[in-house]
């Protein structure tokens, strides 16, 4: 479930679809554990009769089955989440228990899951589920007697047997103050249509339930108008006679100053779009993160800074040197700049605790908070310096394009690692060292930047102090890098836990029938899930893609719940909980995606 190494391991789930799997070491059997503890042949694992069984067909070795052994030539029979032994390797069996039947969208993913996962079996690596650790293997529909639909079946024309929402206890708080609330939107959820677009279910509980709705967002409305209003105000005072120069030389001159700048934002808003593969931030809050940066964050590090700047002389004296002066200013900078910024992320990880859940979303948050802040000080740069746009184009764009966000990542990832631990002085030593290494890395970077140009100004004429300041401005941009190839790795590791989140905690709604054993192998391979989406798209439309999104991050927001959950996350006021919201969504969203299909080729037709 949660896989050592560099890197994560794939394929920890195997989608069984036949009536019988042979299991073993050997590259003839049906699921190939390349674990030199496991036999070559060492089970075989049925579904006949509405029920499953493993039979261990070793001579010797044991299979152990929960804990119990299973001897040589013997069989057991299986459940759903019962977990299977076999050397030094753990599977879990995931199926629908008996009974429990789940309608199913038409959409052929059991064939491209098998393309997916299934791998020739001369090819020894492609066919690895990992040599080691918890894995799972889930438990599909077999053609003799299926125990609910397939994909590629029509689905009953009956009413839809679905789970009781009584049937999924939740934790329960005394009587409170959100209890009328709680059952007012539970009974209006079940009525009203899925809005696709609106905030998700784990904001409608952050967020106080006697806060309107639209009163909420006429406040963030009129908030946002006035910090733009102040943001526009700011950079006109600063950079006023350089704009204006430049509307008199040509009018022309603005369009390369802004739309760069605003291209590389954009570039970095696709880079953010494309890591955020399994729980992906609501596009209000993506772009909160990126106002923050471009339009709050902006006054008060100009006001800041410049106020800074005119006590210098009285600082550092009239005779200061050219070290310590660089030094000063990039602290200025490194301080300021990181400390406004990081209030953003602070603010985001405080009030929406419920949204911030892993590294992940502090990567995502820091490099979106970083790029609009970046994207506003690119402008005011090259409208207060058009000689140099040259320069500024190859060192704040094309060599420094990530820079701004890779020293707020280093904060976000520091909120985004205590959401994964309890232990309390971690929660004030962890955000504090990132914050310094945030610091630190803009002072560095500010401080080189300086120092070398200042040594230019002073002897323009020295062969080897431009050829100095020229190296020292190249080595500039290493600490940077280094720092994103950490956070690199530090991503990877945090997909990966994430796609184990999906697959430890999403079991027993598989056993619930709430999630259908495709879709749980689907979550977990986000690439595939991203394909299969476009199909979607591509056959049914703007609103079916839109629904099929919802189903699939619905789901993934359940096993996040439940993971807060069981790190300490207390019970939400009133009756209703997230858990049980959650479930009910992914019921709507199930018929709705139905009826569109069932009512798809109607369409068609009358549009013919």
């Amino acid at each position: 479930m949660y896989p050592a190494g560099k890197l994560p391991e794939e394929r920890l789930v195997y989608l069984l679809t036949g009536s019988a799997t042979t299991i073993g070491r050997a590259l003839h059997n049906d699921l190939i554990l390349l674990d030199p503890t496991v036999s070559r042949e060492h089970a075989r694992l049925v579904y006949e009769g509405d029920a499953w069984s493993i039979y261990n067909v070793t001579e010797h070795n044991v299979l152990h089955v929960n804990g119990e052994p299973v001897p040589a030539g013997k069989h057991a029979s299986l459940q759903s989440q019962d977990f299977l032994m076999l050397g030094d390797t753990l599977l879990q069996l995931i199926a629908p228990k008996n009974g429990v039947e789940t309608p199913q969208p038409q959409i052929d993913v059991a064939s491209m899951i098998e393309q997916f996962l299934a791998m020739p079996a001369s090819h020894t690596e492609c066919s690895q589920l990992g040599k080691s650790g918890a894995q799972q293997a889930t438990g599909e529909s077999t053609p003799v007697k299926p125990p609910y639909p397939s994909l590629t079946e029509k689905p009953p024309a009956t009413q839809p047997r679905w789970t009781p929402a009584h049937a999924f206890p939740s934790e329960r708080v005394d009587c409170s103050r959100d209890h009328m609330d709680a059952h007012h939107y539970e009974a209006r959820s079940g009525e009203d249509k899925e809005n696709l677009f609106g905030a998700g279910i784990t904001l409608q509980f952050a967020i106080p339930q006697r806060f309107k709705v639209h009163r909420s967002w006429l406040i963030s409305g009129i908030v946002l108008i006035i910090l733009l209003v102040g943001a526009l105000i700011a950079i006109l005072f600063s950079n006023l006679m350089g704009i204006i120069s430049l509307v008199q030389e040509s009018s022309l001159n603005l369009l390369p100053i802004l739309m760069i700048p605003i291209i590389a934002a954009l570039g970095i808003n696709f880079l953010v779009n494309f890591i955020d593969r399994y729980e992906r931030e609501p596009w209000f809050l993506r772009l909160a993160a990126f106002l923050w940066g471009a339009v709050i964050a902006i006054p008060p590090t100009t006001f800041v800074e410049g106020y800074i700047d005119t006590l210098r002389s009285a600082i550092l004296g009239p005779q200061v040197n050219k070290a310590m002066d660089a030094l000063f200013s990039a602290l200025n900078a490194g301080i300021t700049e990181e400390t406004v910024k990081g209030l953003g992320l602070l603010l985001l990880f405080i009030i929406l605790r419920d949204e911030f859940d892993n590294v992940t979303d502090g990567i995502v948050y820091g490099a979106l908070i970083g790029a609009g802040f970046a994207m506003v000080e690119n402008i005011l740069y090259f409208a207060g310096n058009p000689k140099a746009f040259l320069i500024l184009l190859i060192g704040r764009i094309v060599l420094g394009w990530l820079s701004h966000s890779t020293f707020t990542v280093c904060l976000g990832i520091a909120l985004g690692y205590i959401r994964h631990t309890r232990v309390r002085w971690q929660h004030i030593v962890i955000p504090l060292i990132g914050y310094l290494i945030s610091v630190g890395l803009h002072t560095a970077f500010d401080f080189i930047n300086f120092f070398a140009n200042s040594l230019i100004l002073t002897a323009p004429a020295n062969s080897n102090i431009v050829m100095f300041s020229f190296l020292a401005g190249i080595g500039d941009y290493i600490p940077p890098f280094i720092a994103q190839m950490v956070i690199v790795y530090c991503l990877i590791k945090s997909l990966a836990h994430e796609a184990a989140i999906i697959r430890e905690f999403l079991t027993s709604e598989v056993s619930s029938g709430i999630v259908t054993v495709d879709e749980y192998a689907l979550l977990q391979h986000s690439f595939l899930r991203t394909r299969i989406e476009r199909g979607v798209l591509f056959h049914y439309g703007m609103k079916q893609w839109l629904r099929v999104r919802a189903l699939y991050q619905t789901e993934i927001g359940l096993a996040f719940r439940k993971w807060h959950v069981s790190m300490g996350d207390k019970p939400k006021l009133g009756y209703l909980q997230p858990e049980d919201a959650y479930r009910r969504r992914i019921q709507r969203l199930r018929q709705e995606i139905l009826q569109a299909e069932a009512q798809a080729p109607q369409n068609i037709d009358h549009t013919a």
